[in-house]
This record gives C-alpha cells, sequence and structure tokens, in this order.
C-alpha cells in the first residue's frame, strides 16, 4: 500500500492522537479512515438529504437577500430623517433668530412707551398748570369788570350827543 506524507502542526497533530486514542485505532489508521471519510462524504448523502440542503441554502439566501433590503430601506430612511432633523434644526434656529428680534423690539417699544407715558404725565401737569392759570385769570377779569362796572366812566362822544351830556349821568 502506498504512503502520504505530510507537515501537521503540533496542535492538530495532539489533536489526531488523543481521537485515536480514544477510539483504540493508530494514527495511520485515522488517517486514513478521515481521508475516506472526506472522499466519500458526497456518497452517503442520499438524494432526499441533498434537497433539503438545497432547499435550506435557498431559504438562508432568500433570508440574506430580504435582510440586505432591509438594512438598505433602513439606511434609506435614517438618511432621510436626517435630512429632515437637520431642516428642523435650522428651522428652529431661524424662528429662535425671528423670536430674540421679536423681543428686542417688544423691549424698545416698551422703553418708547415708558418714554411716552412720562411725557404724557409732564403735558398733564403741564395743562393742570394752565387750567389754573386760567382760571385764575378768569376769575381777576370778573373781579376787574365788576370793579370797572362800579366805576362811572365817562360817555362815549357818541352817546353823550344822543342823549345829551347832562342827561347821560342820570
Amino acid at each position: 500500500m502506498p504512503r502520504i506524507y505530510a507537515p501537521v502542526d503540533e496542535a492538530t497533530l495532539g489533536k489526531v492522537d488523543k481521537d485515536a486514542e480514544e477510539k483504540g485505532i493508530s494514527r495511520a489508521q485515522w488517517v486514513s479512515t478521515a481521508i475516506g471519510a472526506y472522499l466519500h462524504r458526497e456518497e452517503t448523502l442520499s438524494g432526499a438529504d441533498l434537497e433539503e440542503m438545497h432547499r435550506e441554502l435557498h431559504q438562508l439566501r432568500t433570508e440574506k437577500e430580504q435582510t440586505w433590503r432591509e438594512i438598505t430601506n433602513l439606511k434609506r430612511t435614517e438618511e432621510k430623517a436626517r435630512n429632515e432633523a437637520t431642516q428642523e434644526k435650522t428651522r428652529a434656529e431661524k424662528l429662535q433668530g425671528d423670536l430674540e428680534q421679536a423681543q428686542n423690539a417688544l423691549a424698545g417699544a416698551r422703553e418708547e412707551l415708558a418714554g411716552i407715558k412720562v411725557e404724557a404725565d409732564k403735558l398733564k401737569e403741564a395743562m393742570k398748570v394752565k387750567d389754573d392759570e386760567v382760571s385764575f385769570l378768569r376769575g381777576h377779569v370778573a373781579q376787574l369788570t365788576q370793579s370797572i362796572s362800579q366805576l362811572a366812566l365817562p360817555p362815549s362822544q357818541e352817546e353823550a350827543k344822543k342823549k345829551g351830556w347832562w342827561q347821560f349821568w342820570r
């Protein structure tokens, strides 16, 4: 019988020796049995087994393709969601800027309103002072009018001619 020589690493040789010892055969018999089993593995499988294996292989490929499609769809969905999030972030930043501008404008309007109120109060006070002056002057004019009416003023020339000067003083 011909012989075959092959280099084997120490770990593999240790495993071969251990398995051969457990089975109670020599190393050469173990190697010969392993080679035979390897070469005749397809012959030991029945047609039904092969067909079952092909179905399983087909099913695994189908599942793999479906998983790949799902992953691709998820990646697209993720990218779309990221784009939408970026757009919403940009929109939120714009709205935040608009809000800050509106708040600044409102603060300016409040300051202006406060100044206008102060000015309105000053004007009201000035009007009150002027109203008091007008009231005082009206009273004073009334007093003067009374005192003038009590004094006898000489008649005007036209009046004196009509009535005659001697009758006017009556």
